[in-house]
C-alpha cells in the first residue's frame, strides 16, 4: 500500500514538482537519449576528462561575470553545471552551492512535459524561474542548454543566476510584505528564450517587460546565454575528440564514485537520528512572533531519510522556501563537506537520499506562498544541516577533521533610488558574503571568510560598489565578538557603514534570514556558543557631515552623534536614508565549537591584544584573567574557572526522565559520538557516557540532555548580542547543557522558554 507521502501529486502546479520513480517512462519517443557508454575506460582518460569537465564549468562561471554588469554577478551570486541526459548532476561549481539546485529538477520537468510539444531541439535554451519547479525564488532564473551529439541528447548544461528585477512590489525582488506569489516577481514556467539557435526577441521582450532594469537584466540575459552556450559548446567538442560513449563513461564513473563515497562516509556514522530547531523571524514586516522549523535526518546502513516534521505550516508572509530551496540545502551542504574530493558531482549522493516530506510546511511550502522575499530562509536551513552533519561527522575519527559549526546566517540590505543625474538604481549590499566561518572540531573559524555553502563568493571591493551606485563606504572593520565562543571560536564578521552620497533619493530595504537580527546569527558544537544577531543600525541627521568638513573620518558609528538611532527591524520595505544618515550593518560570525572555559588561555589572549575578542568575554566567557600587559595570569584563571564551573554545578535538571532501552554491553571499543561524550560499555551495558570523566549519562539509544544539568540564560549571555525583546514577543532563551559531574559544557543553543527539551541525536 502507498504511503501518504508517496500519494502527493508533486507536478509542480501546487505542490513543488517532483519526478515519479517512472518519470523517464513519460518522455516522448520521438526525443532519442543517448545512453551508451565505454566499458573499458583507462584511468588516465578517465582523470584528463573528469579534470577537463570542471574546467569547463569553471570557465562557463567565468563568462557569465566577464559579460554580466550586474554587481550581483560580480559578487558570484549564481552557480552552473553539467549533467547527464537524464539530469543527474556530473559537476557542480563551488559558488552558491543551493542556487543550481532546481537545474535537474527542471530540466526532467522539461523532459517529461515538453519533449513531444514544443519539443527539445539542437540549439534550444530553456529559461525558468518558477520557484515550484526549478528556482530557488524569482529571481534565480535557471538557463538550461541540451547538448546533441549525432542527434541524440547527450546531456545538458545549465546555470541559475541572481537576476536584479523582474518585477513585483518592490524593487530588487524580495517584497517582504508580500502575502503570497502575486505580489512577488513574475513567475515563468519553463519556455524556449533560446530556440535552434536563434534568440526568441517575443519572449526576450516579454521578459524584460517585468523589470524596473531592462538594460541591465538584458546584458544578464546574455551573460547566463554565453555561459551556457560555451559549456554546451566545449562538451559537443570533447565528445567529437574523445568519443561521446568515452565522454558517457567518465561522467558515469564521476557519479558512481561519488555515490560510493558517500556511501562509505554513511557506513562510518553509526545508524540514528539527528534533529535541528530554528525559528524564523517576523513572517510579514513588523509581526512580533517567529516561525518553527525542524529539520530530522535519519541515516540507516548507507541512507539517509529527510523530514521536515514539526515545522509550522506555511502563512501568508515570507519565511516558506519550496522543495528546490530545501532540496539544494541537503546536497548543498553535502558537496562541501562530505564530497569536496570529487569536484561537486552531488548528482551520486542523491541516488543515497529519501525525502519523506510534508508539502504545504514552512520547508516545502506549496503555490501561492510569497517565497521570493523568503529566499533568506534556505540560509538558517543549510546552517541547520551544517550542525546535523557535523553532528553525524563528530562520530568516527576519520571524518571529525571535516565538520565545521555553522557559518552566520544572511542579511542583504537593499538600496533604491535615484541619483543625482535622475537614474534609478538598485543595489543588493552583499557585505553577508564576508561573514565567518564555523570553528572547526580542531581550530578556530576564519574571521570574515565568506559562507561555507559558497567558497568563491566575494565580497565586492567599496570602490566598484561607490562606482557604480551613490552612497560612500564609511569603513569596514572585522567585528570583535561577531564569532561564537568555544575551545574553538567562531570566525568574527564584519562591520560596514554606509552613507548617501550624489544620491537624489535612498531607500533601504531589509531581508534577513532566521533570527540573526533578533537572537542569533548561527548555532554552536558540541557547548559551543551560538553566534551575535547583527543589525542594521541607522544613525538619522548624525554630525557626519560636520566631522568631514574637519576632516575627521569616523572608524565606527559610535564616533557619531545622532538626532535619532533606530535598529531597522529583519524585514522592513523602505526607510528612508538622507545626506548625513549613516548606516551600520553587522554581518554575521560563525558558530563555536567546544566549551569556552577549555579554550587556551593564550589564544584567548591573542584574539584580545588583536580586538577578535572583548575583555569583558575573556572573562565572564573564557574565565580568562589578563594581567595589565595582557598576559595570562595563569592562577587567576584556574581560581576564575574553577568558580565558572562551580556556578554550572547549580544548574537544575532537564526534568526529562531517560526512557531509553537497556542495550547489553557489546564488547566494542569506546566511540566518541560528541567532542565530550563517547559510547561505552560501563557495568554490563552500553551507555553514553562523559569522555572526560565517565559520568554515565543515559543507555546508548537515549537522549544524553535528559541527564544533563540545565540553564536558561538571557540571549544577551552571549558576548555582543541584543536583546531578544526588542524584536519578538516570545521570550528567547540561552539554553545551555553540562555534564553533572566535571561540569564540562556539552550543549548550548537559543531556543524559546518553553520549548521542550528536544534531542539533537538519538542512535540506534
Amino acid at each position: 500500500m502507498a504511503s501518504a507521502a508517496t500519494q502527493i501529486d508533486w507536478n509542480g502546479r501546487t505542490h513543488s514538482y517532483r519526478p515519479r520513480p517512472d518519470w523517464r517512462d513519460r518522455i516522448s519517443p520521438r526525443l532519442r537519449l543517448h545512453t551508451t557508454y565505454d566499458d573499458n575506460l583507462d584511468p588516465v582518460t578517465f582523470e584528463v576528462i573528469r579534470q577537463k569537465l570542471w574546467t569547463i564549468n569553471l570557465a562557463h562561471g567565468e563568462t557569465i561575470t566577464r559579460i554580466s554588469g550586474s554587481p550581483l554577478l560580480a559578487s558570484l551570486d549564481f552557480n552552473m553545471s553539467i549533467l547527464t541526459e537524464d539530469a543527474e548532476v556530473v559537476v557542480n561549481a563551488p559558488y552558491v552551492q543551493f542556487l543550481n539546485a532546481g537545474a535537474p529538477l527542471g530540466i526532467r520537468y522539461i523532459l517529461e512535459t515538453h519533449a513531444g510539444k514544443p519539443g527539445i531541439d539542437e540549439g534550444d535554451i530553456w529559461c525558468c524561474n518558477d520557484p515550484w519547479i526549478a528556482a530557488c525564488h524569482q529571481m534565480d532564473v535557471m538557463f538550461a542548454a541540451p547538448i546533441f551529439v549525432d542527434g541524440q541528447l547527450f546531456g545538458w548544461v545549465a546555470n541559475a543566476g541572481h537576476q536584479y528585477d523582474l518585477g513585483g512590489i518592490v524593487p530588487g525582488g524580495w517584497p517582504q510584505n508580500a502575502e503570497d506569489v502575486y505580489s512577488d516577481p513574475v513567475v515563468l514556467t519553463p519556455f524556449k528564450m533560446v530556440e535552434r539557435g536563434e534568440l526568441r526577441t517575443d519572449m526576450e521582450a516579454l521578459y524584460l517587460r517585468q523589470s524596473r532594469m531592462p538594460d541591465l537584466v538584458a546584458l544578464d540575459l546574455r551573460a547566463q546565454i554565453a555561459g551556457v552556450v560555451l559549456a554546451r559548446d566545449q562538451i559537443v567538442g570533447l565528445a567529437k575528440r574523445y568519443g561521446a560513449d568515452t565522454i558517457k563513461a567518465a561522467m558515469r564513473r564521476m557519479l558512481d564514485q561519488a555515490q560510493e563515497s558517500f556511501r562509505q562516509t554513511l557506513l562510518k556514522v553509526p545508524d540514528g537520528t539527528w534533529t535541528e530547531i530554528r525559528y524564523l523571524d517576523e513572517a510579514l514586516p513588523g509581526q512580533r512572533t517567529t516561525q518553527r522549523t525542524q529539520l530530522t535526518i535519519t541515516k540507516k546502513g548507507d541512507r539517509i531519510a529527510i523530514n521536515n516534521a514539526g515545522t509550522d505550516a506555511q502563512t501568508p508572509g515570507t519565511n516558506g522556501i519550496p522543495f528546490t530551496s530545501f532540496s539544494g540545502s541537503i546536497t548543498g551542504i553535502i558537496s562541501v563537506s562530505m564530497l569536496y574530493a570529487q569536484l561537486f558531482a552531488y548528482g551520486g549522493c542523491e541516488r543515497q537520499i529519501d525525502y519523506d516530506l510534508t508539502p504545504g510546511l514552512l520547508l516545502c511550502c506549496d503555490y501561492p506562498t510569497a517565497v521570493s522575499g523568503g529566499i533568506l530562509q534556505t540560509i538558517p536551513m543549510m546552517n541547520a544541516v551544517q550542525s546535523i552533519l557535523s553532528r553525524m561527522l563528530a562520530t568516527d575519527d576519520t571524518l571529525r577533521p571535516d565538520l565545521v559549526a555553522p557559518c552566520g546566517d544572511f542579511m542583504l540590505p537593499v538600496l533604491i533610488g535615484y541619483d543625482d543625474r535622475g537614474k534609478y538604481f538598485g543595489q543588493a549590499i552583499l557585505d553577508s558574503f564576508g561573514c565567518g566561518s564555523g570553528a572547526r572540531s580542531f581550530g578556530d573559524g576564519v574571521d570574515s571568510s565568506g559562507p561555507t555553502f559558497s567558497p568563491l563568493s566575494m565580497v565586492l571591493n567599496v570602490e566598484q560598489i561607490e562606482q557604480w551606485f551613490p552612497l560612500l563606504f564609511l569603513y569596514r572593520n572585522e567585528d570583535a565578538d561577531g564569532g561564537g565562543p568555544g575551545e574553538y571560536r567562531g570566525g568574527n564578521g564584519m562591520r560596514s557603514a554606509i552613507t548617501p552620497y550624489r544620491s537624489q533619493s535612498m531607500t533601504v530595504v531589509t531581508n534577513s534570514g532566521g533570527q540573526c537580527i533578533s537572537a542569533q546569527n548561527c548555532g554552536g558544537l558540541f557547548g559551543g556558543l551560538p553566534a551575535p544577531a547583527g543589525h542594521y543600525l541607522v544613525y538619522y541627521r548624525s554630525d557626519l557631515l560636520d566631522k568631514a568638513r574637519s576632516g575627521i573620518m569616523p572608524a565606527s558609528i559610535y564616533d557619531l552623534t545622532a538626532e535619532h538611532i533606530v535598529p531597522l527591524r529583519a524585514k522592513s520595505n523602505g526607510a528612508p536614508l538622507d545626506a548625513g544618515d549613516v548606516m551600520e550593518i553587522r554581518t554575521g560570525g560563525g558558530g563555536g565549537y567546544g566549551d569556552p572555559l577549555l579554550r587556551d588561555p593564550d589564544r584567548v589572549a591573542r584574539d584580545v591584544d588583536l580586538g577578535y575578542t572583548s575583555a569583558d568575554a575573556a572573562t565572564t566567557i573564557y574565565g580568562v584573567a589578563l594581567a595589565p600587559d595582557g598576559v595570562v595570569d595563569i592562577a587567576a584563571t584556574d581560581t576564575l574557572r574553577d568558580r565558572l564551573r562551580g556556578e554550572r554545578a547549580a544548574w537544575r535538571a532537564s526534568g526529562v526522565n531517560d526512557d531509553s532501552p537497556f542495550i547489553a554491553a557489546t564488547g566494542a571499543p569506546s566511540q566518541r559520538i560528541h567532542a565530550y561524550i563517547a559510547s561505552v560499555d560501563q557495568d554490563g551495558e552500553r551507555v553514553l557516557a562523559c569522555d572526560r570523566c565517565g559520568h554515565r549519562y543515559c543507555g546508548h539509544g537515549g537522549d544524553y540532555k535528559t541527564a544533563a544539568l540545565m540553564d536558561d540564560a538571557p540571549a544577551t549571555a552571549i558576548p555582543s548580542n541584543v536583546d531578544p525583546a526588542h524584536f519578538v514577543d516570545e521570550p528567547i532563551v540561552l539554553r545551555r547543557f553540562a555534564c553533572p559531574s566535571c561540569h564540562v559544557q556539552v550543549g548550548a543553543e537559543v531556543t524559546k522558554a518553553n520549548e521542550a527539551v528536544k534531542a539533537e541525536m538519538v542512535f540506534a
